[in-house]
């Protein structure tokens, strides 16, 4: 044999290795089940703009790891983002009282941690901290601050005061916890006194307090609810019914400079569960941005008896009641459906929307022209 079959000889046992192991690689290639794969996808709430005034789903009361929460910042933004949030605020108690052993950083660091993946994924992240002191003062949340370390004191007044010297919005959290309530709110007027307390939370994870919603009322104050989540949001509240609590801010545009100009004008409707709290002429507007009420056909010229369209095109269910000639009876809207109601004839009708409160005892009323 020559040379150049001795070549081949080698080429030809070297290509049959070859062979063998890409046989061999697919014999054993693992199956990719894609079924199993769910891509991240966002669950929108579709909410209508309210005049000039884009409607921003907000939750401004959040925890990580480096207080007493249990996942990552980062993990906050996603979950905010495929629940539907536009702006979010993780605001980690700022004392403790977990400490972080394997951690390292600041008071700063959960935000900034967060903030490359909230621009990722265009969520308005709000620089924030909690401050958390015992009886009778109470937690609040510092949002829009520059530097959280500096609201790291022991004084709870001082604390307030450094967070109101860098222009921070101050929210007065689960006003109910530990009884704060029943202390008459004697440290709360202080703060009012001093024009430091510009927002208080009506509702908190689950709980409502429809008591405070008098006061934050009376004394002027942003109305504010929030998730105060610890753990996975899915873990904490029942999605498969509800949407997340939140704040819906009435802003001009979609950004920072925006969500804060609306909180300091009390432009806010506080959402968990079917209940809406707020004051009268926001809500009253946001209830005719989402309730459409069609032209009255007469069915029975000689009863008089017609009927009426009403159709709800947001997310946010909507459980009212008419009196009057015009029409009558309790009804509910449920996110994105449409009814068919019976009237007689036309005409003005009072609607009291039942699951929207503008106190703790009244319901808002709006008049309603049946034609």
């Amino acid at each position: 044999m020559g040379y150049y079959g001795k070549v081949s000889g080698v080429f030809l046992i070297f290509l049959q290795i070859v062979l063998s192991i890409c046989s061999w690689s697919e014999l054993y290639a693992p199956t990719n089940l894609t079924e199993l794969e769910k891509p991240l996808v966002r669950r929108e709430i579709k909410i209508p703009d309210i005049e000039e005034f884009k409607v921003l789903k907000s939750d401004f009361h959040m925890h990580s790891v480096f207080s007493d929460g249990y996942v990552w910042p980062d993990l906050r933004i996603i979950e905010s983002w495929a629940t539907g949030l536009d702006v979010i605020a993780i605001t980690d108690h700022v004392e403790g009282p977990v400490s972080r052993p394997y951690l390292s950083g600041d008071d700063n660091t959960s935000y900034e941690l967060a903030k490359g993946i909230a621009d990722y994924y265009g969520i308005l992240l709000v620089k924030g901290g909690e401050i958390t002191k015992k009886q009778p003062y109470g937690h609040y949340n510092a949002l829009f601050l520059n530097d959280v370390s500096l609201i790291d004191v022991e004084d709870p007044l001082v604390a307030i005061e450094n967070a109101v010297k860098q222009g921070a919005f101050i929210q007065w959290n689960h006003p109910e916890w530990n009884t704060a309530t029943r202390n008459k709110f004697e440290f709360q007027k202080k703060l009012l006194e001093k024009g430091y307390l510009h927002g208080v939370e009506i509702s908190n994870g689950s709980e409502w307090y429809p008591y405070v919603l008098d006061w934050a009322l009376e004394n002027n104050l942003t109305l504010m609810s929030n998730s105060d989540l610890h753990g996975l949001i899915m873990g904490e509240f029942n999605l498969d019914r509800f949407q997340r609590p939140m704040t819906l801010v009435l802003a001009r545009n979609r950004t920072l400079e925006s969500v804060r100009e609306a909180l300091d004008n009390k432009r806010t409707i506080a959402w968990i569960g079917d209940r809406l709290g707020g004051k009268e002429e926001w809500l009253s507007k946001l209830f005719f941005a989402c309730v459409k009420f069609g032209r009255v056909e007469i069915v029975n010229v000689e009863k008089n008896e017609g009927k009426v369209r009403v159709e709800n095109i947001s997310d946010i269910p909507w459980l009212f009641k008419f009196s009057g000639l015009a029409a009558s009876g309790t009804h509910r809207l449920e996110p994105r459906t449409s009814s068919i109601i019976k009237t007689k004839g036309t005409g003005e009708v009072i609607v009291k929307v039942l699951n929207a409160w503008i106190g703790s005892e009244k319901n808002l009323e709006v008049k309603v022209t049946l034609e």
